[in-house]
């Protein structure tokens, strides 16, 4: 999920995806690993590294307000146009969600890949977007190379499922 957080009259782009009982946060080009919890609902306690933060959340009309030591955090969810939601990890769907830039491939044919590696890194309007592999398997067919352009819904990686 794409969002926008706002906060003192700046729009910073941030990219949440969760994987089992964590989420991932890539900010400004940096990953964070983060788990949160809900102690009671709207108030959550949620651990970054060895940092502790507990904040509260309340709805306003078009977005969520967080409250963490004095600070008051608007957050508004930003929708991507000309996306379809799919079951992209389920499915083994690794078209592109985003039109951009291939700045990373990490992945060549043949490797061996483990569920949720990273196999590629598209740049659109200095966001990363991150392609992870939905299963353990062989790589088939890498259809793109770094600084190719690549569109929504092109396929960026093939995968041979490893059988069970």
């Amino acid at each position: 999920m794409f969002i926008n957080y706002e906060h003192q009259n700046h729009v910073y782009n941030v990219t949440i995806e969760q994987r089992d009982k964590y989420f991932f946060i890539t900010y400004n080009n940096s990953e964070y690993k983060v788990e949160a919890e809900e102690l009671k609902p709207g108030q959550l306690k949620i651990k970054i590294g060895n940092r502790i933060i507990k904040s509260v959340i309340t709805e306003g009309d078009k977005e969520k307000y967080v409250f963490v030591d004095g600070n008051v955090f608007k957050v508004k969810p930003v929708e991507l146009t000309g996306t379809k939601k799919k079951k992209r990890r389920e499915d083994g769907d690794l078209s592109s969600p985003i039109s951009g830039k291939v700045v990373n491939v990490k992945v060549k044919k043949d490797d061996i890949v483990k569920k949720g590696q990273v196999l590629m890194v598209i740049e659109a309007m200095k966001m990363e977007y991150l392609i992870r592999a939905p299963n353990n398997g062989k790589i088939k067919k890498v259809n793109f190379k770094e600084n190719d352009q690549i569109e929504i819904g092109q396929n960026t990686v093939e995968i041979e499922n490893e059988e069970d």
